[in-house]
């Protein structure tokens, strides 16, 4: 044997080793990809729903809050970050279509829409201020 076919046969070996290592054609990597891609899918979808769901909510309460305070808009903390959440979301719809930035841009801003739905879920309703201070809790002494 001489020395160039045992090199190429050593370096070889080692790439063998190293595709065998981080391959990501292996059972494991393919079906956490597919279970992955299954999570966009199904978040897309849902979030797309919501979307046009809290749109609605958004345009029927201010056509109601016209009705019932005279004006459509006025910038309460609930209606602020209601308004907050819809960016989120348009910006979350915006980077699911666009191809440079799906994928980890997208799931970042889904996160932050969730977290955000928190914060005008519970923290607006436990300050109890303004207009929409009948979800907060309130302190009963005895």
């Amino acid at each position: 044997m001489s020395r160039f076919h045992l090199v190429k046969s050593n370096t070889r070996m080692k790439e063998t080793i190293f595709f065998k290592k981080t391959s990501f054609v292996s059972d494991k990597n393919y079906y956490k990809a597919q279970f992955i891609q299954q999570l966009d899918y199904w978040s897309y979808r849902v979030i797309s729903l919501g979307f046009i769901f809290l749109t609605i909510g958004i345009l029927s309460g201010a056509v109601w809050a016209n009705e019932a305070w005279g004006s459509y808009w006025s910038w309460d903390p609930k209606e602020t970050w209601a308004f907050i959440t819809w960016i989120v979301f348009a910006i979350y719809l915006h980077t699911r279509t666009n191809k440079n930035l799906q994928g980890a841009n997208s799931a970042i801003v889904a996160t932050l829409g969730f977290l955000i739905i928190w914060i005008c879920y519970f923290g607006v309703n436990l300050l109890g201020i303004e207009l929409h201070s009948y979800g907060s809790f309130t302190l009963t002494y005895s």
